[in-house]
């Protein structure tokens, strides 16, 4: 199983444009069947209609969809709406439930997707999709602590925790040994950074002064031995789409 995160900018590309063909393509060559989007805008609104570009690439992609607003309107001029996470699937979705994260005064409201597949014979998968603080850590790890409560009840089912955590992993000969704060924490509570074992190539996802690792799949321990590859996808229509590229991790179930 393939499974993806990608943070898609609120539809806008590097270009200005929103190109959801675009962004469908580079998701379907991936192969994954799971994918966790954060900055999703749904629905879109404008001066004179409204727009469902979530709801067009799930139809594009022939995938199941659930979106979990993050309590919160992202304005531009002339368009508007409420931002979340979404998860695309093209397993059945059994259920899907939304949890608000723990807010400091003067920060964004963040939000947890929890999205519950069925992978076949009655077997349940559960996706987290979630997308924290962009400022400071210390407010990241108040709101992880809010994910791991809401996880806790999951720590003995098959589930990932995936999304752009907004920490920063550098990139080259340190990649492996330094670890942040909010990466530490997942560890200390059993979970494996998909990457750091398994990964392949340049993993950076995202470019600020010089490129950082901010975007994670992160694998409970019972899974962790599954893990076969993670990297981070490039490529011309890659660098185009988004900010951020989109990080791939594959599971064997063999």
């Amino acid at each position: 199983m393939r499974v993806l995160t990608y943070n898609v900018h609120l539809w806008e590309g590097r270009d200005g444009r929103m190109d959801i063909e675009r962004l469908a393509a580079i998701i379907e060559s991936s192969g994954a069947s799971v994918v966790s989007l954060n900055e999703v805008l749904h629905p879109v609104y404008t001066h004179y209609r409204e727009s469902k570009p979530l709801v067009e690439l799930a139809n594009l992609l022939r995938m199941n969809w659930a979106f979990g607003e993050s309590n919160r309107i992202v304005q531009r001029p002339g368009w508007w709406g409420p931002v979340g996470n979404a998860v695309l699937s093209r397993h059945p979705l059994v259920s899907d439930d939304n949890h608000y994260l723990p807010k400091l005064p003067l920060t964004q409201g963040r939000s947890l997707l929890k999205a519950q597949l069925e992978l076949g014979q009655r077997q349940r998968f559960t996706i987290f999709s979630t997308h924290l603080d962009h400022a400071f850590e210390g407010t990241r790890l108040w709101q992880l602590r809010g994910v791991l409560d809401e996880i806790r009840t999951h720590s003995r089912d098959p589930h990932l925790l995936m999304g752009d955590f907004n920490t920063h992993t550098p990139v080259g000969i340190n990649t492996r040994r330094l670890a942040p704060p909010v990466v530490r924490l997942l560890r200390n509570h059993g979970y494996v950074d998909a990457y750091m074992q398994a990964g392949r190539g340049e993993p950076s996802t995202f470019r600020y002064v010089w490129p950082v690792r901010i975007d994670y799949i992160f694998v409970p321990q019972m899974l962790s031995k599954r893990l076969v590859t993670c990297r981070a996808l490039d490529g011309q229509l890659v660098e185009q789409a988004s900010d951020h590229r989109p990080l791939l991790a594959e599971l064997s179930w063999a």
